[in-house]
């Protein structure tokens, strides 16, 4: 299943190169030197960025495609350093890369630090095995045992949670929290847990890939954004916004969205630019 879905990111790369051969290039940011841009990625997030096979080395998915659709833009090669997602932005920080994209949420907490282009809306969703039962709603988690990705927006909301219970009087939430997204969606899988809090994105992939072993119990509204992060610079940020601008525009993030099998209201969503 895994095989076929690569051929239609791969010809779009090749469409992509077809395009740019013959396409002036845009603006490149200031972090673009030497003829290669260098991206910091979590490749175990399904589909933004993970290994298609075991002993893999270059990671594949959404964020990967439209990484090397800017890197086109730019006129320059992608290198990708791989990395656990608690190591990205440090890692950003300490230079060992030029950007980030790696199923990252647009946050105040990261913008004080960064500057941060969104390029698609998602939902976070309770992913549950198929056929079980007595997970519904966030209410219904109290007393369960929930993995999680280590570091993520998800493992707050599950400690804001289990705090919120415990207050009740309630059984507080087990909290298994793993260095990689794949990794909490697999204890679904083997039993250790009851429900795991992710994207819709990967609840719609997983659909699709793993046929009929997950489901999703509950969805949150569709407020958070994924955003391309990079050092503060004014200049930089107006650059990368107008080419995400573009890469909407004419079409490209939609044909990506259904490569990689992502919510078509997710690519359409309006973005919220920070100022």
């Amino acid at each position: 299943m895994r095989r076929r879905r690569l051929v239609p990111a791969l010809a779009f790369a090749a469409a992509v190169l077809a395009w740019d051969a013959g396409a002036a290039h845009a603006a490149a940011p200031s972090f673009v030197r030497g003829g290669a841009v260098t991206l910091c990625t979590d490749p175990t997030y399904a589909p933004m960025e993970f290994f298609e096979r075991p002993g893999e080395r270059q990671p594949v998915g959404f964020d990967i495609d439209l990484a090397r659709a800017l890197a086109q833009r730019w006129g320059v090669s992608l290198r990708i350093l791989t990395m656990d997602f608690t190591g990205l932005l440090p890692g950003l920080d300490a230079k060992r890369c030029d950007f980030v994209m790696s199923g990252t949420f647009v946050t105040p907490e990261r913008l004080s630090r960064f500057n941060g282009v969104p390029y698609i809306a998602s939902a976070q969703v309770i992913l549950v095995r198929a056929g079980s039962s007595g997970v519904a709603a966030p209410d219904d988690l109290a007393g369960k045992v929930v993995s999680v990705q280590a570091g993520t927006v998800y493992e707050k909301r599950l400690h804001a949670l289990d705090e919120a219970f415990r207050a009740a009087g309630r059984p507080g939430i087990t909290i298994q929290a793993y260095p990689g997204g794949s990794d909490a969606v697999q204890q679904l899988t083997t039993g250790r847990a009851a429900a795991t809090i992710t994207q819709d994105t990967e609840a719609a992939y997983r659909a699709v890939a793993q046929k009929g072993q997950f489901a999703v119990a509950y969805s949150w509204p569709a407020t958070d954004e994924f955003g391309i992060f990079f050092s503060k610079n004014p200049a930089d940020y107006a650059r990368i916004k107008a080419d995400i601008e573009a890469l909407r525009a004419d079409g490209t993030i939609a044909r990506l969205a259904a490569t990689w099998h992502l919510p078509e209201s997710d690519a359409a969503a309006p973005l919220h630019w920070p100022e």
